[in-house]
């Protein structure tokens, strides 16, 4: 794995060590990012008296590499906002020591650590209503009026099963506070047997899909061949849906009874500053360079990634103006480092649920769980 890594960022740590004897800025990010950054990096170089450089690394390698290599690699690099946490308590990344302005709520939040700005939100995404345009015109107004058999969703997977847990009164962490834990509370057991209730449905693809290894093949499967009008998924699925020729149409999760809203778990990646920089002031100024209207639409022309800055137009009954209006409904993951706890509780709890098993009695355990491997970082 460490061979693996260090080949995945040997050209970020080769411009690096030639660049920070200048005090010059390198960039590392993804291949298909390198033309965006290399724009804005020649329009900020003019005048200064020293250069912004890109090359391609890949995120995870980069970010695997980074507590060992430290300084040794790029002084700018893209952070999912659930890695926020972890990486400003190793303080392996920098505050920004600006504000972020004109971005959604959700973006601004999860750019947001411990009351300090760590990253430039740049790209967000969370998962949809997806429907069948030609079996359902427009989505309804609550997912409970659906029956079992027109729809299906990943229940088994604690990223899909997210936001049921808020349209229902649920919650993960209060306020973020880890101590207060809300996945056994009363919203979120009625979510379990919400969930449960459409395992138990006798629909044929909600039984297959108690098996969470298959169960995302099965509902593609299913909606793609025109057996079903709806899916939870998110926009990464988007492509082979329209390749099996469905006429696709998206929009925000409905809410599950229209008691609460359906907040989807949102994620949002942002660009960092590298705790090790030599030249920190300088990094901060590119990033004050980037954060504007004009760069954020250069971002979406460029990426087709989804920009959660306000001043971006994105064309009304579109799927990309869906996608932005759930990422701004949404919830951002959590970025303290605690909530990588919660996964694998959840993901035995909601296995449990689905296959039948007691609901308070599977998320209790997961709650006690979760409050156990706290209490042990």
């Amino acid at each position: 794995m460490i061979k693996k890594v260090t080949l995945a960022v040997s050209a970020a740590l080769f411009l690096a060590n030639n660049a920070m004897a200048a005090d010059n800025i390198v960039i590392g990010v993804e291949k298909n990012y390198v033309p965006y950054f290399n724009e804005l990096a020649t329009k900020f170089n003019q005048g200064k008296d020293f250069k912004v450089e890109v090359t391609a690394a890949k995120m995870f390698d980069l970010l695997e590499a980074l507590p060992t290599q430290k300084g040794n690699v790029a002084d700018l690099f893209m952070v999912p906002n659930d890695r926020l946490g972890d990486l400003a308590n190793q303080r392996l990344i920098e505050p920004t020591n600006f504000e972020i302005k004109g971005y959604t709520k959700t973006s601004t939040k999860s750019a947001n650590y411990d009351g300090k700005t760590y990253m430039l939100p740049m790209s967000t995404d969370t998962t949809l209503f997806l429907y069948n345009k030609d079996m359902l015109k427009t989505p309804p107004k609550t997912l409970k009026e659906l029956a079992p058999s027109d729809w299906a969703a990943k229940f088994t997977d604690f990223y899909f099963t997210g936001g049921l847990f808020m349209a229902n009164g649920g919650y993960i962490f209060k306020d973020n506070n880890p101590q207060n834990i809300g996945l056994d509370n009363a919203g979120s057991i009625k979510a379990g047997f919400a969930a449960q209730a459409l395992y138990n449905s006798g629909v044929s693809h909600w039984t297959l899909m108690q098996d969470d290894t298959v169960a995302y093949d099965i509902m593609m499967k299913n909606f793609t061949e025109g057996k079903i009008s709806a899916v939870i998924n998110g926009p990464w699925a988007i492509a082979d849906i329209e390749k099996a020729g469905i006429n696709v149409g998206a929009a925000p999760i409905p809410s599950w009874d229209g008691s609460h809203p359906y907040q989807a778990l949102t994620g949002t990646k942002g660009i960092a500053i590298n705790g090790y920089s030599d030249n920190k002031d300088g990094a901060r100024a590119f990033l004050k360079f980037a954060a504007t209207p004009e760069y954020a639409n250069k971002w979406y022309e460029m990426t087709r990634e989804i920009s959660p800055n306000l001043a971006v137009h994105y064309e009304e009954g579109s799927i990309h103006k869906a996608i932005f209006d759930a990422t701004n409904a949404g919830m951002p993951m959590p970025n303290i480092p605690q909530f990588g706890k919660v996964w694998g509780p959840m993901k035995i709890a909601l296995a449990q649920i689905a296959q039948g098993q007691n609901v308070k009695g599977a998320l209790d355990a997961a709650v006690e769980t979760i409050a156990i491997d706290i209490e042990d970082m």
